[in-house]
């Protein structure tokens, strides 16, 4: 198992669920990061948003991705919250529906989810069992 097939799965899949955790208790959204060849995925976000609050507070992540064939991935990371105006510009030009909520990478409104996995599970369609993907 491989990066690059962890990188088709999520661009099939295209939305991710990621959570984050607040007092204990996991919170959960829908969102649409890329997943770069350095295995760090970005995602946009407001600053104004609980998750970045709570990655403040706890970086702990995890964002799973479901494909067409019901395979999917969990992908466990440290996220931090960025203003790094390279990796917004990556992830500008890489994912159209930013131009949705952004007027563009230096939009005062836009930060910058940068997630560094540290574990990526895969399990396909019978299997029994989770297989790790090497980072």
């Amino acid at each position: 198992m491989s990066l690059e097939v962890i990188r088709q799965m999520v661009l099939d899949a295209g939305m991710g669920y990621f959570a984050t955790c607040e007092g204990g208790q996991p919170r959960v959204r829908a969102m649409m990061p890329i997943l770069r060849d350095d295995g760090k995925l970005l995602a946009a976000t407001f600053p104004s948003t609980k998750k970045v609050g709570q990655i403040a507070k706890n970086p702990k992540v995890e964002i799973c991705f479901v494909d067409r064939k019901l395979s999917h991935c969990r992908i466990e990371g440290k996220a931090e919250v960025s203003q790094d105006l390279g990796l917004k510009e990556e992830l500008w030009n890489k994912q159209m529906m930013l131009r949705q909520f952004f007027s563009g990478p230096n939009d005062a409104n836009f930060v910058l989810i940068v997630i560094t996995p540290v574990k990526i599970s895969m399990m396909n369609i019978g299997d029994k069992g989770y297989t790790e993907v090497k980072i």
